[in-house]
């Protein structure tokens, strides 16, 4: 038989935050950097070990949400592989440091820089990162340095990162910001992060990309390493580097590492004449998808911030214009709807948008208060290809899931997952069309791990299913599978796995994405409709706001 066949919150005195459970977890911290390193260790001697350079046909690293992703197994790797081939200055990154003060990656010029993207409540990737590249600094020598940025501002304030530094290796520094500042500097780095929220009412992790960047002393970015790259190879890769300077192919349009502009623009509305209404301040709208898609109907899910925070108005009357890099608008503005999830505070807006071709674009925003006041600022988004994958705007795909019934009750035919979820299975997604229910399909695979998200989807799932009790969810493995007793086995290699019929007609391995490319979610509305779909991180916010657009009749 063959698996899937073809039919918190925390004080504000930082001496007692951190007395006692802080040093906990570093403690914890600490052992788990000494585990992942003995099992990075053992991993470099199993036979036929490789470590495989990002960019050579794996997608970027996003770990996150409390998983244990496996590290790629370290061996003698070209240390050239990881070099990046398009050498340009780094992007811009100028945030908060742990003693207050304004710090930019144009100051550290002089020696080389490792810069990473993480949360300091990460419960393993970031605490092995950050004692894989404390050994590369140790071995390499005195003179490198290393940037760890947060991409939870919430928790992650200057006065928690102001400790957190003190157990971090020498030569690490920490910086944090606003949440619209981390989103605009993750976006340079092409970076992507999402919160997650957890079981437990109030708590939550983060799913993010966990590459290491190289810039070398000119600043000049020369090197990405993904997620489980050996300190050796990390040493060699800087003593490369340190040995053959290389000139940027793209001159630097501004000083690398300057402080990047507000995007807060104040935005005129023309049907207001000047004096009849107050202006409001302005508004930092900041994305909240995780994905946005070219080729019409993508959703899309911004937050506004003022000199505040987040501005949670549900009254707040919102519009988007879809903007050209060159400033000119494209088609009509659009009305946002506001979005407020049950027993939550913030509120979103999601505005539908007809992107018409993947890249670089920007969004207008304005919005108007309840007393008639008028703000709102520009964000820059990135549009991806959605290739082959099912269309947005579409109806879903037809074919039919294995449910719990067609294996006898016997998950293990239908999920690697070892503690499965049975609801993920009692619902296929042609018998969710034909009764015209809205579902959400998951599409993520936890043993075969093409990437180092693989799995968190499952675990965003089983959060959701707590919440949204009446919607239908369903998990799908997208690779073939054999089992033997209760051992599954991919039929295929890691490298080349095969699809199941499902996984291809909903067009997760189709180009440009290929079969390597998971997770992905799909929510699908009553009518059958696909209304959002993710690949990668994937947030709890997107989920949760989409799945109350829908029970809205949106």
């Amino acid at each position: 038989m063959t698996g899937h066949e073809d039919s918190p919150s925390r004080g504000d005195d930082p001496t007692r935050i951190f007395d006692g459970a802080f040093r906990l977890v570093v403690v914890l911290a600490l052992l788990l950097v000494v585990l992942m390193t003995v099992r990075v260790l053992a991993d470099a001697m199993a036979p036929g070990g490789t470590e495989t350079p990002s960019g050579a046909g794996q997608a970027g690293a996003v770990v996150g949400n409390g998983t244990s992703p496996s590290p790629v197994p370290s061996s003698s790797a070209d240390p050239a592989s990881f070099l990046l081939a398009d050498v340009r200055p780094a992007p811009a990154l100028a945030l908060t440091g742990p003693d207050g003060a304004r710090m930019s990656l144009a100051s550290m010029r002089g020696g080389p820089v490792l810069v990473f993207f993480g949360y300091t409540h990460c419960p393993d990737v970031c605490p092995t990162t950050v004692g894989t590249v404390g050994e590369a600094i140790d071995a390499y020598g005195s003179d490198v340095r290393a940037i760890f940025v947060t991409v939870d501002p919430e928790r992650d304030t200057v006065a928690w990162l102001a400790e957190f530094v003190r157990y971090m290796p020498t030569g690490f520094t920490a910086v944090t910001g606003t949440p619209p500042e981390i989103r605009r500097t993750a976006d340079g780095w092409a970076v992507r992060y999402a919160r997650v929220e957890e079981a437990t009412p109030g708590t939550y992790s983060m799913a993010h990309t966990a590459d290491v960047f190289l810039v070398d002393a000119d600043g000049l970015l020369r090197a990405s390493f993904p997620f489980g790259t050996s300190a050796a190879t990390m040493t060699s890769v800087l003593r490369l580097v340190d040995a053959a300077p290389a000139s940027p192919t793209v001159a630097p349009s501004v000083d690398v590492g300057a402080p990047t502009p507000a995007p807060a623009t104040p935005v005129a509305d023309p049907s207001v004449s000047p004096g009849t209404t107050a202006e409001m301040t302005p508004l930092a709208p900041l994305l909240v998808s995780s994905s946005v898609w070219a080729g019409g109907a993508t959703p899309l899910i911004l937050a506004l911030h003022d000199a505040t925070g987040r501005v949670n108005d549900p009254g707040m009357a919102v519009t988007a214009q879809l903007v050209a890099t060159d400033g000119s608008s494209l088609g009509p503005a659009v009305d946002a709807v506001a979005i407020q999830p049950s027993g939550l505070q913030d509120v979103s807006f999601v505005a539908t948008l007809d992107i018409p071709t993947p890249g670089a674009w920007r969004i207008a925003v304005t919005a108007r208060d309840g007393r008639g006041a008028v703000g709102g600022g520009l964000m820059d988004v990135t549009a991806l290809d959605p290739g082959g994958s099912a269309a947005l705007g579409a109806t879903a795909p037809a074919i039919r899931t294995q449910t719990a019934t067609d294996v006898r009750g016997d998950l293990t035919w239908l999920t690697t997952d070892p503690i499965p979820e049975p609801r993920l299975y009692s619902t296929s997604t042609a018998d969710a069309l034909a009764a015209g229910k809205p579902f959400v399909f998951v599409v993520d695979s936890y043993r075969f791990k093409v990437t180092e998200v693989c799995g968190t989807s499952l675990f965003l799932s089983r959060q959701l299913m707590y919440r949204w009790t009446a919607m239908t969810f369903i998990h799908h493995e997208p690779y073939r599978f054999s089992v033997v007793t209760t051992e599954p086995l991919l039929e295929g290699t890691l490298a080349e796995p095969r699809l199941t019929d499902v996984a291809e007609a909903w067009g997760v391995g189709a180009p440009p994405w290929g079969i390597g490319s998971m997770p992905w979610i799909f929510i699908v509305d009553g009518d059958g409709v696909v209304r959002a779909k993710y690949q990668g991180v994937v947030g709890s916010a997107d989920v949760d706001v989409m799945l109350t657009l829908l029970s809205r009749g949106g």
